[in-house]
């Protein structure tokens, strides 16, 4: 069964709703989640996505996430791609929602829904869609910050300027 995305307007309203496989070929406007985990070391999680992913094979991502599909809610979404890709499940309460904004990313834009998550968590990548995962200070990332993919190291610096702004770290 085809995936369906919601396809959005400059003002992040439902304008139409398609495969996610027109979606990417259209380089079409929608939404995404974007989580940093950071652990009490105050090391972030970093993904690295697999060869098999439909965008940016084997780059780096800073924030765990993805695409919002059609007729689910923005936060379960969030929390689904947490547990899916790292088998992290959190409290509400420790889930922390520092707003949307729209990412402008190559031709076409994102809205980009931002929590943050804090702790020590055992954590299982996602095989078909992680192919490793580590920790890094962001001193080590923003070393080799070309290496993420775009719009993923643009969340991740909102997110943490925004939980910074929160006492969240």
């Amino acid at each position: 069964m085809a995936e369906m995305v919601p396809i959005v307007d400059e003002n992040n309203n439902i304008i139409d709703v398609v495969e996610r496989s027109v979606m990417r070929q259209k380089e079409l406007p929608h939404r995404a989640s974007y989580i940093v985990l950071c652990n009490n070391d105050n090391r972030f999680l970093i993904e690295i996505r697999t060869l098999k992913k439909d965008f940016a094979k084997g780059m780096l991502d800073a924030c765990i996430g993805g695409v919002i599909d059609d007729k689910e809610d923005e936060r379960e979404s969030a929390k689904r791609e947490l547990f899916e890709e790292v088998s992290v499940k959190v409290s509400d309460d420790a889930f922390h929602f520092l707003g949307t904004e729209k990412i402008e990313s190559g031709k076409t834009f994102i809205y980009g829904y931002y929590y943050f998550v804090k702790g020590d968590f055992i954590t299982k990548r996602q095989q078909e869609e992680v192919s490793g995962i580590m920790y890094l200070k962001f001193e080590e990332m923003e070393k080799i910050k070309d290496a993420f993919v775009f719009d993923s190291y643009y969340a991740f610096k909102r997110i943490l300027e925004k939980a910074r702004a929160q006492n969240l770290i």
